[in-house]
């Protein structure tokens, strides 16, 4: 006699289903009357409560309930919940999804609500979405920011069916307000609102409040002209033709731009990343991290050669200053320069600044307040200790307080308060531990508590409130250089140091910068191999551990880093979802 085994009929499941649906059906043993507005349905407690919490509770409190009257639903909808208590199914369309999905949720059955949200972003398309978005809004349902999504991303096909038409002006001034409004150009936000305004001559009194949200700012001088300003509203319309003047002015005083920055200097859609600027080759690349792993790509070229340089960003631009423009093996200094230049990524655009009063090169740069700070470096007469600020709005130079010692191939990196703090580089001959803050405000320097290792052409970076200082060089015992893997974080608040995590790979004149919640060191000089490096290393302050990312496209070095918005590259769609229904359907 052997144990037996257990036996199971695959159809059982769904055979008593139908056999329940029968019953009901014939009213055998139904125990339980459902009516709504125009009809009754008779059903089990023990079946309907199975889907339904709000069952459940009202006949937990009454078991011997024989009538209920739900006065809110429509028959259809009722009929739908009943069908899916019985069979697991239940039919939707456009037309039934609205009675069905508030059923579902008078009723409290989060099984149906699901499927519901899944028809729903199944049928979502140009010609259905408001309808979606508006089922979505009015039930609650998480389709409600996909819809939305889905309009963002096709909103010019969108516009081109009677539906943008009828909305209203709160809901199309929001889509313009949007960051994320997929267009082909702000020209094209502009032609659609002037196409909302123009469907019905009661919108006119809107038209400033309605364009305001256009960001004229981001279009071209040259398309205000040609595409904007012959528009007769922008010109007869003293509001609307205030915007066109104060964009034109935006355009014309590029001194004044940090100070003019607002939504509508913005471009739609853009993201930030991480530059690599300058170094060898001279080029500036992007961190296109879209395809799987990310891809480094071209974003513009940069005016001249420049190798050790110093970059900065402030108020959405990048400024690049100083360093050489040759490629000195020998460190002499002899190729430095004082330029200064301002990279709009908005219109791709390169513009020649006023220099500073002095050629620089292996110095720090650093943003403060609306200003740019260059810091001490060298040039063909020596090591220099001085310190020198540009304005943007007179774009001039000021000398402010020097340091208190002359010091080239140190780093710096701006602290929560706007004060910058200065650390190790090469002084008196020798690279040095030293650590000095300059206070912005008040225009001096104090000292600071020294790093443990002295260091040279090393990167600092401020993440989560904290400064660390990563690779560089020092002197090994036989006078050689070597690489320092140590990385050192310090504490504003405390004014102490710790230690991070090493290096895996020694570098120096390398890049640094933060993004988001990591930092990248990016290329450089590995002293233990005497070879420039491709290789991108990241920081996890989570984890406190580095990991490799991808290598730039070849090795380099004297190169600078930092985090950039720009416009989007490529346009990108959200996977196509099933098709429409037909006008038919």
């Amino acid at each position: 006699m052997g144990l037996g085994s257990e036996l199971t009929r695959p159809q059982h499941g769904s055979a008593l289903l139908e056999e329940l649906s029968k019953m009901r059906q014939e009213k055998f043993l139904t125990d339980l009357e459902l009516a709504c507005k125009t009809k009754s349905f008779d059903v089990h407690k023990l079946v309907i409560s199975s889907v339904s919490q709000y069952f459940r509770e009202i006949l937990a409190k009454d078991p011997g309930m024989k009538r209920l009257e739900l006065p809110s639903l429509s028959p259809l909808g009722l009929a739908n919940v009943i069908t899916f208590a019985y069979l697991g199914r239940v039919h939707m369309s456009l037309y039934t999804i609205g009675c069905t999905a508030s059923a579902a949720t008078t009723l409290q059955i989060p099984q149906l609500l699901k499927m519901c949200v899944d028809f729903l972003l199944a049928e979502l398309s140009v010609p259905t979405c408001v309808y979606i978005w508006n089922i979505a809004a009015a039930y609650g349902l998480l389709p409600v920011c996909e819809a939305r999504r889905y309009i963002l991303d096709n909103f010019v096909q969108f516009a081109e069916t009677p539906l943008f038409t009828q909305l209203t002006l709160e809901q199309v001034s929001a889509f313009l307000r949007d960051d994320s409004l997929l267009l082909p150009s702000e020209v094209t936000a502009f032609q659609l609102a002037m196409k909302w305004l123009d469907f019905d001559a009661s919108r006119h009194p809107h038209a400033a409040e309605l364009l305001s949200h256009v960001r004229f700012e981001t279009i071209p001088a040259s398309e205000l002209v040609s595409q904007i300003q012959p528009v007769p509203r922008m010109m007869m319309d003293p509001q609307c033709h205030r915007l066109l003047v104060d964009a034109m002015n935006y355009h014309l005083l590029p001194f004044q731009q940090n100070t003019l920055q607002s939504r509508r200097t913005q471009v739609r859609g853009a993201q930030q990343t991480l530059l690599t600027i300058g170094g060898r080759p001279s080029l500036v690349l992007w961190r296109d991290p879209r395809e799987g792993g990310a891809t480094w790509r071209h974003l513009t070229q940069l005016p001249a050669k420049s190798f050790n340089q110093c970059v900065a960003v402030m108020d959405g631009f990048l400024y690049v200053l100083g360093g050489e423009d040759q490629n000195d093996a020998r460190n002499q200094a002899k190729h430095a320069v004082s330029t200064l230049s301002r990279y709009d990524p908005r219109f791709n655009t390169w513009l020649h600044l006023a220099s500073m009063r002095q050629r620089r090169t292996h110095f720090s740069l650093a943003a403060s307040g609306g200003r740019l700070y260059a810091i001490g470096g060298r040039n063909v007469e020596g090591l220099l200790a001085t310190t020198e600020s540009y304005l943007p709005s007179s774009n001039t130079w000021q000398m402010r307080a020097p340091m208190e010692t002359p010091r080239c191939c140190h780093s710096n990196a701006t602290l929560p308060s706007g004060n910058i703090l200065v650390t190790g580089g090469y002084i008196n001959c020798a690279y040095s531990r030293s650590v000095a803050c300059y206070q912005v405000e008040s225009d001096t320097w104090v000292d600071v508590a020294p790093m443990e290792t002295p260091r040279g052409w090393h990167c600092s970076a401020t993440l989560g409130g904290k400064v660390y200082i990563v690779g560089g060089s020092q002197l090994g015992p036989g006078g050689e250089r070597v690489d320092v893997i140590s990385v050192e974080v310090f504490s504003p608040e405390s004014g102490t140091w710790s230690r991070a995590a090493p290096l895996p790979l020694g570098v120096s004149t390398a890049g640094l910068a933060p993004m988001a919640d990591k930092m990248y060191l990016l290329g450089g000089w590995n002293e233990a191999e005497k070879r420039y490096k491709a290789a991108v290393q990241k920081y996890d302050p989570a984890t406190d551990s580095w990991s490799l990312a991808e290598d730039l496209p070849e090795p380099t070095v004297g190169v600078s880093c930092c985090t950039l918005t720009i416009p989007p590259r490529h346009a990108t769609r959200r996977q196509q979802h099933r098709r429409a229904p037909t006008h038919e359907e």
